[in-house]
C-alpha cells in the first residue's frame, strides 16, 4: 500500500511539473509576440539593418512639421534627445487626440531608407517628468516645453469656485 501511495504521489508531482512547464512555455511565447520595445531616432538612423523592417521609434513631434491632408495629419517629423530627426509618413490610421507639436509619440511601422518610417500606428507616450510651472534648465523637456504656451488663451482666470454638477 505504501508503494502505491508513493507511486501515485510521484506521478502527481510529475504531472504537476509537466503542466506547469507547459503553461509557462505557452505564456512566455504569447507574451513574446505582444511585447515590443521602441528605439530612439538616433538608434534607428544608425542601424541600417532596421530599414525595410518593422520598427517602433519614439520621439517628440517637431513644431511646424505636421503636414495635413483634408484636416488629418499624414506626415510629420519626430526628434530625439540627440536632435536626430526621423521623417514619418502616416497615410492612414487613427491619430490620437493628444497628437500635436511637442507631443511624445511612439510610431510603429516599416523603416524606409535613410531616416524615414512609414507608420501605421501612433501612440502617445506619457511624459516621465512632471513639473508645476516649468522644467529645470537641465531637464530633457526644458528645450521643448514653452511655459507661456501652456496657459489657455482667451479664457478668464480661475476664480477658485467649484463648477456645478462635478462632485468634489
Amino acid at each position: 500500500m505504501n508503494e502505491l501511495l508513493t507511486s501515485r504521489r510521484a506521478r502527481l508531482v510529475a504531472l504537476l511539473l509537466v503542466a506547469t512547464a507547459a503553461i509557462s512555455a505557452l505564456a512566455f511565447r504569447a507574451a513574446g509576440d505582444s511585447v515590443s520595445y521602441y528605439i530612439t531616432p538616433q538608434e534607428f538612423i544608425q542601424n541600417t539593418r532596421l530599414h525595410d523592417q518593422r520598427v517602433r521609434v519614439a520621439g517628440r513631434v517637431v513644431e511646424g512639421s505636421v503636414k495635413e491632408q483634408a484636416g488629418r495629419p499624414v506626415a510629420f517629423t519626430i526628434v530625439g534627445d540627440a536632435n536626430d530627426r526621423v521623417e514619418v509618413e502616416f497615410p492612414k490610421g487613427v491619430v490620437p487626440n493628444l497628437f500635436g507639436p511637442y507631443a511624445m509619440v511612439v510610431v510603429e511601422g516599416t523603416g524606409k531608407g535613410g531616416s524615414q518610417v512609414k507608420a501605421d500606428s501612433i501612440i502617445i507616450k506619457h511624459e516621465n517628468e512632471f513639473f508645476a510651472d516649468k522644467p529645470d534648465d537641465g531637464s530633457i523637456s526644458s528645450h521643448f516645453v514653452k511655459p507661456d504656451d501652456t496657459k489657455p488663451s482667451g479664457r478668464p482666470a480661475a476664480t477658485g469656485t467649484h463648477p456645478p454638477g462635478i462632485p468634489r
